[in-house]
Formats: structure tokens, sequence, C-alpha cells
């Protein structure tokens, strides 16, 4: 919740559309974890997104608003789970730059610890 113009972020399983942690001003965390989850099962089996003949996978994605974004970076573990970190960023307070430097440092702590 250090990212200027966060909102709300969370650590999910995709899998099965649960919140493991969140924090912030969620209105519903478990309605947001199973909406987010949602998009991601959507996007990471589409072929319209993978193209796993040339080993291109989905690794992050963005979702922008009028009012704020919603980036969703997977978590690359050793035990193949599913899950990904979701933050929630205001408009006109975050910076999508900077919070997406930010998410990878903390998938890099994720993947250490």
């Amino acid at each position: 919740m250090a990212i200027p113009g966060a909102r709300s972020a969370g650590l999910l399983d995709f899998a099965t559309g649960l919140a493991i942690a969140s924090v912030g001003l969620a209105r519903d965390a478990a309605e947001q974890a199973a909406g987010a989850s949602e998009l991601v099962r959507a996007v990471v089996t589409s072929p319209v997104f993978t193209s796993a003949g040339t080993g291109d996978e989905i690794d992050e994605i963005t979702v922008s608003g009028t009012a704020g974004h919603h980036l969703l970076a997977l978590v690359t573990t050793a035990t193949d789970a599913r899950l990904c970190l979701h933050l929630a960023l205001d408009a006109e307070r975050g910076n999508i730059a900077l919070a997406r430097h930010r998410m990878r440092d903390a998938l890099r702590d994720l993947a250490v610890g």
C-alpha cells in the first residue's frame, strides 16, 4: 500500500478465485478476488492472448477505467500455484509505471520468500 494512489491490493489464487491476503479499501474482498480471478483465467486460457508456439506467456494484465486502473501480475512459483497480485490504483493519484515497477519488486520478494 506504499505505492502512491493504491486503493487496495491482494494476493489471489486465481484458480479458485479466493483472496489469500488483501489490504485497502476494497468494498468486498471476496467479490473483488472472484472478479479479478475470472478475468485472469479468461486471459491466460485464451488463444487470442497467448502464443504457446512462441513461448510467450502472460505475466501482467492492466485494465484502465475513468476512475482508476487494475494491475494484475502473475506470480511465478516453484509449485505452479496459480497466484497473482492485484493492485487497484486511483487514476488521479496513481502512476502506472511506478506501480508496475513496485509490483515487480514485490513479485521478486514473493519468489525469494
